[in-house]
């Protein structure tokens, strides 16, 4: 079985109370209590985000936020990638997460909570081989950008297992974010009445990277209850959309209603992850039961 092979956290050096400190820290906080290895600060990759952030200002491209073109005011690359290694970060593999904290004002929110609570950006940010992130803090005009990249990946062992929330977690939202893309693309689309009356907050199961996840239940039960709820499923193989925005390694469920306030649900996953990294022929068998408790915050929503 594939050894975790993991670095260790080094200090940062963002200003003390500052929306790119918050950030890291929060980022950092999501991973760890997943199992995930730390992401640790990096100036280059600093300097790529606080540029590509510029560029967005400068050229007012927030609807296409993630790419630059060539001869616009401010270019610095195409790409994540590009701008990274044109700031002096030579990444192999490159993500990049936007969000704002103050769409809806909140004083237990921030940027990475609201990238926390969907399926796509939340995917993004528990990719296992990043090692690095730089991040351009928010301000009053814009949101907050992070640059993720490695130039050699992070493992976990084979038989890794991370879920989210967690066990024993509370305070977990009612309802799933406005991301673009939508990840509910084929039923609806991603307007703010339709996550605030047709969604839960996402629940995830992740394995190994390389390893391939096939799931047989995955359900979500009020506590006290014997029916589970109307979920969707989503995985790499819901969707064409999802084969470009999830790995193999991932499933997620999302209610078709908001979760209840201040209330507890049980969640049970089976299935099974294969690929050389579990060590076995017959890959890694998971039977996990696990439960979290709401509280009542709901974003955007009346």
């Amino acid at each position: 079985m594939q050894a975790a092979s993991l670095q260790d956290a080094v200090a940062q050096t963002y200003a003390a109370g500052s929306s790119a400190e918050l950030a890291f820290k929060k980022i950092n906080a999501f991973r760890a209590v997943q199992g995930l290895g730390p992401l640790n600060q990096n100036a280059n990759a600093d300097i790529a985000a606080k540029n590509h952030q510029a560029y967005v200002a400068l050229n007012n491209s927030g609807a296409n936020g993630h790419v630059e073109v060539a001869g616009t005011p401010g270019f610095t690359g195409a790409t994540v990638t590009d701008r990274l290694v044109a700031a002096g970060y030579p990444a192999v593999i490159a993500g990049e997460v936007i969000a704002f904290s103050l769409e809806f004002p909140n004083p237990d929110t921030s940027a990475v909570d609201n990238l926390i609570n969907s399926v796509y950006h939340r995917a993004s940010m528990m990719y296992q081989g990043f090692t690095t992130v730089g991040v351009a803090g928010e301000d009053a005009t814009n949101p907050l950008y992070m640059d993720f990249g490695a130039t050699k990946s992070q493992l976990n062992a084979g038989d890794y297992v991370g879920v989210y929330p967690t066990n024993g977690q509370t305070g977990v939202w009612l309802t799933h974010g406005v991301e673009v893309p939508n990840p509910f693309y084929q039923e609806m689309e991603m307007t703010q009445d339709n996550m605030c009356t047709k969604t839960s907050s996402p629940i995830s199961l992740t394995t190994e990277a390389s390893t391939t996840l096939s799931v047989t239940s995955f359900t979500v039960t009020e506590a006290g209850q014997t029916t589970p709820l109307d979920v969707r499923l989503i995985t790499k193989a819901t969707s064409t959309q999802d084969t470009t925005y999830l790995g193999t390694n991932v499933a997620f469920v999302v209610g078709k209603a908001p979760f209840k306030a201040n209330t507890t649900y049980n969640v049970h996953f089976v299935g099974k992850a294969t690929g050389a990294a579990t060590g076995s022929a017959n890959g890694l068998s998971i039977d996990k039961s696990w439960s979290f408790t709401t509280g009542s915050y709901k974003r955007g929503c009346q």
